[in-house]
């Protein structure tokens, strides 16, 4: 842990930029022993690998179809939306 607190360091040293832990969530990968009090010792919260990057969950396959039809329904829904507003700017041209 003091390992890790001082790798944050000396990243904020380096980097000049700050890392806030407020913010910032624990994402296990895989069997990780203790892992909400490394996260209580970090001030940070713990999320599971359920969490979302651009729609996708994250640990997916893009072989497992179910985890594209959030993506795709909501491709539909711009689709329709970029449908209706040809159609409406079409009609106004006639």
């Amino acid at each position: 842990m003091t390992f890790l607190c001082w790798l944050l360091m000396w990243f904020e040293a380096i980097s000049g930029l700050k890392v806030n832990l407020d913010k910032s969530e624990l994402i296990p990968v895989g069997r990780v022993e203790n892992v909400d009090d490394l996260a209580c010792e970090l001030g940070c919260k713990v999320r599971w690998l359920s969490s979302t990057y651009l729609g996708m969950p994250l640990g997916a396959s893009f072989n497992f179809v179910a985890a594209w039809d959030g993506i795709e329904e909501r491709f539909h829904k711009r689709l329709a939306m970029w449908n209706n507003n040809i159609s409406l700017r079409v009609g106004e041209l006639h």
